[in-house]
């Protein structure tokens, strides 16, 4: 069931066993981070990745995985796999060909030290994107299932967020004449605002536009609308608590990533400062670093991104450590490839997920702007008044289809 309309910015309810000083918090993180994700009870005998593939059209990937038995899984790609940084997956192949995908847990490379990062990120979410497509063909299940004991939410509500570039460049009554115009396809019950910009912290692209247009956003979607506010790394911390108040005034649910990356201290205080939801992480890389925000009550809401974070198994861990003190989570998703589907598979898994879910549209571009045709195994993917029922067919729940493929050719030379 989706969760009911929230009604004010007070904090989310804190979950039994989320408070105490730092050093508790931590061992309540430790222990959520110990716990097995991919259910390998699911498959008695082993699965042996006999072959992994990278395949390239242009600017475009497909990553395609298959087992001796014939069995096989594909994922789309993200815009970033481009020349500078794809040619790392080769690492990825070499690591897991020919292991056994039932140890998916433990293939997925530590991100300790200096490892990992956005752009190699990318690469191993494509990958496990496309093991977990296999495996889930193999017991018939969709991914949910390879990821949690049950389906919490097999019917996901969304947020829009699109717009980005009008909400900041545009007068805000041109500006929300458009997200208006978009929810007509979303049937979204949530919206999310741009804040600041203009090149310097706490600057705008036009005097006053952003305290105009979290006021107009209001009085035109009315007091039932959802509303959230991105930052996006423009604001001070004073300028962050600044905005922030407003929000609160307005009755906005989150206040999210509004200063700098990086800046947690900040954000800390930003967060102890307001009453309004405060949501951060789309740009993290690093299990440790989200073990930090949670043990610091940096936020309330994280928002990993499975693509850039690394994949579903990477993001789990996280939830599973947000359940432990009393947080919630939301993805960030990224606009290239599948990114929508890799959230609703990975959200209905997680049972302390926030009410509302980024959604950009139907949007499945590749990174040469074209549209990667896929077909539900079963019933259509679509927007019942912004509540979007997850695939339930195995894997991934689509298939992509093969002539779209074709066009494809096989990496070979790196």
């Amino acid at each position: 069931m989706v969760a009911a309309l929230p009604q004010s910015t007070g904090r989310l309810e804190a979950a039994a066993g989320s408070s105490g000083d730092v050093a508790s918090r931590y061992a309540l993180l430790d222990a959520a981070l110990k716990a097995p994700v991919l259910r390998r009870e699911l498959f008695p005998t082993p699965v042996i990745l006999e072959s992994v593939e990278l395949l390239r059209h242009r600017n475009a990937f497909l990553c395609r995985v298959r087992s001796p038995e014939g069995a096989e899984g594909m994922s789309a790609g993200h815009g970033s796999q481009n020349s500078r940084n794809w040619p790392v997956f080769r690492g990825l192949i070499e690591r897991f060909r020919g292991k056994d995908a039932r140890d998916l847990d433990a293939l997925i490379p530590d991100t300790e030290g200096k490892g990992g990062g956005v752009p190699f990120n990318v690469q191993l979410a494509t990958l496990e994107a496309a093991i977990l497509d296999l495996l889930g063909n193999i017991a018939g299940q969709p991914i949910g299932l390879l990821l949690g004991e049950k389906i919490h939410h097999p019917r996901i509500g969304v947020y829009q967020g699109s717009r980005v570039g009008e909400l900041r460049r545009l007068p805000p009554e041109e500006a929300l004449v458009l997200v208006k115009q978009d929810l007509l396809e979303s049937k979204a019950r949530a919206v999310k605002m741009r804040a600041g910009g203009g090149g310097k912290l706490d600057g705008d692209t036009m005097p006053g536009r952003t305290e105009k247009l979290i006021r107009m956003a209001r009085e035109m979607f009315g007091d039932k609308m959802t509303l959230m506010c991105d930052g996006n790394g423009n604001y001070s911390r004073d300028g962050a608590i600044r905005i922030g108040r407003l929000l609160e005034e307005y009755n906005y649910y989150w206040w999210e990533e509004m200063v700098p990356f990086g800046w947690y201290d900040e954000l800390k205080q930003v967060n102890a400062a307001l009453k309004i939801n405060i949501a951060s992480g789309e740009s993290e890389s690093h299990l440790s670093t989200f073990r930090w925000l949670l043990a610091n009550d940096a936020c309330d809401i994280v928002q990993p991104d499975q693509l850039y974070f690394g994949g579903m198994i990477r993001s789990m861990k996280v939830a599973r450590m947000a359940a432990a003190v009393g947080k919630t989570i939301s993805p960030h998703i990224t606009q290239y490839g599948l990114g929508y589907l890799y959230m609703l598979h990975f959200v209905s898994a997680v049972p302390n997920a926030c009410p509302w879910q980024e959604f950009d549209l139907f949007s499945t571009r590749d990174a040469n702007g074209n549209s990667i045709p896929i077909e539900s195994k079963t019933s259509p993917i679509t927007s019942d008044d912004g509540i979007i029922p997850v695939p339930t067919g195995a894997g991934l729940g689509i298939r992509i289809d093969p002539g779209y493929v074709k066009t494809f050719k096989v990496v070979t030379e790196w």
